[in-house]
């Protein structure tokens, strides 16, 4: 009777610690404020940019054809300052992230590093949000850490966070994702893209600085301005560039906060 005992303990010990258990992923420093994530490729471990602005996860050709997959297609992408980015694609490819193995029906194939500076240490693939997407993630940059939650941890991560208004995008042809963050300014809402990737200043466009007071040709003489984000007022230097967006958020400001992304529910939480 005794041995059962232990043998029952032992199980609902197993299964509670299943049920609370959070897959915990590193974050590795790379150049200024980006980051990179380890990943695994049947068996083999990789170095990935980790990009929420991303769009798309993607991996080299070189893995697409060290892993035998078929490299075929077209699809088209903006960086954003509406340069034109031109990538093919391969199916059924499944990377093993922390220690959650994801499947995804499809990613991108696109060298990367043929935009990088030579100098720069090699990359091999970009994981994006697409990754998360059948997830809830907490995103917490200032610890370099990204945690897939369960069900149950997923409840405390949102309890003492704020609710974001935000947009979720699928691109152009409807396989990527981005998400939008609306910043109220003057009685409108402005869509700033969630981009951990800009690793330089927070970014508005011509049209977006005006609304801020922000003057171009002294940008560097700028003040910090206001940028309400949930119940949070941030205050940050922003600099205007020509872009595509309303404005882009940087690594600065996504890593003052926590965020939770429940892509099911198509929510972002912020603490």
């Amino acid at each position: 009777m005794r041995i059962k005992k232990v043998l029952y303990s032992l199980l609902f010990l197993s299964i509670a610690n299943q049920m609370f258990a959070q897959d915990t992923i590193k974050l590795k420093p790379y150049i200024e404020n980006m980051k990179t994530v380890d990943v695994f490729i049947e068996g083999k471990k990789y170095n990935f940019l980790f990009d929420t602005g991303g769009a798309e996860t993607i991996i080299s050709p070189e893995i697409a054809n060290t892993i035998k997959k078929k490299i075929y297609g077209s699809t088209t992408g903006f960086r954003m300052s509406g340069e034109m980015i031109k990538a093919q694609k391969s199916d059924s490819i499944s990377l093993l992230i922390g220690n959650t193995k994801i499947f995804h029906p499809t990613v991108g194939v696109w060298d990367l590093m043929s935009i990088l500076p030579k100098e720069f240490p090699k990359i091999d693939g970009v994981i994006s949000l697409k990754s998360f997407a059948e997830t809830i993630l907490t995103v917490e940059l200032s610890k370099n850490i990204l945690i897939i939650e369960n069900k149950t941890s997923a409840k405390k991560a949102i309890k003492e966070k704020s609710l974001l208004t935000t947009r979720f995008a699928n691109g152009l042809e409807g396989a990527e994702l981005n998400i939008f963050i609306g910043i109220p300014k003057q009685d409108n809402l402005y869509w700033f893209l969630f981009d951990s990737g800009n690793s330089g200043p927070l970014l508005l466009s011509n049209e977006s600085a005006k609304i801020w007071n922000i003057e171009k040709e002294s940008q560097n003489d700028n003040p910090e301005s206001d940028f309400i984000i949930g119940d949070k007022k941030l205050k940050i230097k922003p600099f205007i560039r020509d872009i595509i967006y309303d404005g882009v958020l940087n690594f600065d400001a996504i890593s003052k906060y926590v965020f939770t992304i429940d892509f099911k529910n198509k929510e972002v939480w912020i603490k």
